[in-house]
């Protein structure tokens, strides 16, 4: 990013917060237009980016599979609008240990960033495609209406300085997103003029962001003209919480709440925001990190209570979800533990008078 000075290792980048302190520090017509970054190995990927003073255009190209980590922490609150292609982003917050953005393949999301420390993954495929728009707050308020879906809670989380995904639901992104994206990044005229194309298309972006949501949104309406209706998607909710190691088939579930397999598919993404499967995946990660945390057990019989028959298979969907493998993550909780302690104390002598 352009607030990041020294170059740094992929092991160093976990261990190591990253202040993004230029961000929007810029005058009005002042713009850093760049191809090289210290977060990025050039080797593995291509990266550009086009800095103003309201907005941070990123667009990185993958060569290869790669999972990269590192740990940031911005001076300024912003909202990132991403785009992921081949990738999948994950936001996690330091001060909850919480993931509070996940950020799948083909998916676009608007986060808001606050000022707290966080720990960031990025996991790569082949020919995978990132685009990151990141906006100043005060311009960002000029487009969000007050009847927009993300008006409560982008005000809310503001106001408690709590970082939050925005879009509650998945947003996928169309062929008119994609476009733009490529109109953008493509664009070949300098400094001011870009800076005038860039906005202008990055207007009509998030106008199409906030479109596509807003039909998200008021096609839940549908569901709740029949509480018996919505009521079955939480007891199919229910039935796979109870126990998250049985392997359940849609049909099984529809028919244990009374309903049709077609019906569950898209009234419980309706509901929830996620698919059945995509649910259940999550719920298994979850309960699956929290018994290698909390309890003294080999990852054979982690699996097996998160429903699946093969350690080996359960290693291989924990490495893609989280990150890392299973029998790293208590040597991860001790390093970040150490971490946050060293943080609060350089934190605590910034406060001491000189």
């Amino acid at each position: 990013m352009a607030s990041v000075r020294p170059m740094l290792s992929n092991e160093l980048l976990k261990e190591t917060v990253i202040p993004y302190s230029d961000l929007f520090q810029m005058e009005e017509h002042e713009v850093v237009e760049s191809h090289n970054s210290d977060l990025f190995d050039p080797h593995n990927c291509d990266f550009y980016e086009f800095l103003t003073k309201d907005i941070h255009f990123i667009r990185i190209l993958g060569n290869s599979a790669q999972t990269h980590e590192f740990s940031f922490k911005s001076y300024k609150p912003y909202v990132s609008l991403v785009f992921s292609f081949k990738c999948r982003g994950i936001f996690n917050n330091r001060l909850t240990g919480k993931t509070f953005a996940d950020v799948q393949h083909n998916q676009s999301s608007l986060i808001f960033i606050n000022t707290q420390v966080y720990d960031n993954s990025w996991i790569r495929e082949a020919d995978s495609e990132l685009y990151i728009i990141n906006i100043e707050v005060d311009y960002f308020k000029r487009f969000l209406s007050s009847d927009n879906p993300m008006h409560e809670t982008f005000f809310s989380s503001l106001n408690e300085n709590n970082p939050v995904l925005l879009n509650e639901r998945s947003i996928e992104v169309t062929s008119r997103m994609k476009s733009l994206l490529y109109d953008m990044f493509l664009f070949e005229h300098k400094s001011y003029y870009k800076t005038l194309y860039l906005k202008s298309k990055f207007i009509e972006l998030l106008m199409l962001q906030f479109q596509e949501y807003e039909t998200l949104y008021k096609a839940m309406p549908e569901i709740y003209t029949s509480d018996s209706n919505l009521e079955k998607m939480y007891d199919v909710k229910d039935i796979i919480d109870a126990d998250i190691s049985r392997s359940c088939t849609l049909l099984d579930l529809a028919q244990q709440v009374g309903t049709n397999e077609c019906y569950l598919k898209k009234h419980f993404k309706q509901v929830f925001g996620t698919t059945v499967f995509g649910y259940v995946h999550t719920q298994r990660m979850n309960r699956s990190k929290e018994l290698l945390i909390n309890e003294d057990m080999k990852i054979a019989e982690v699996a097996k209570l998160s429903g699946y028959k093969h350690a080996s298979h359960f290693t291989t969907a924990f490495k893609k979800y989280f990150g890392y493998l299973p029998h790293q993550i208590k040597l991860l909780l001790i390093t970040l533990f150490h971490q946050s302690e060293l943080v609060f104390e350089l934190e605590a002598l910034a406060l001491l008078p000189v």
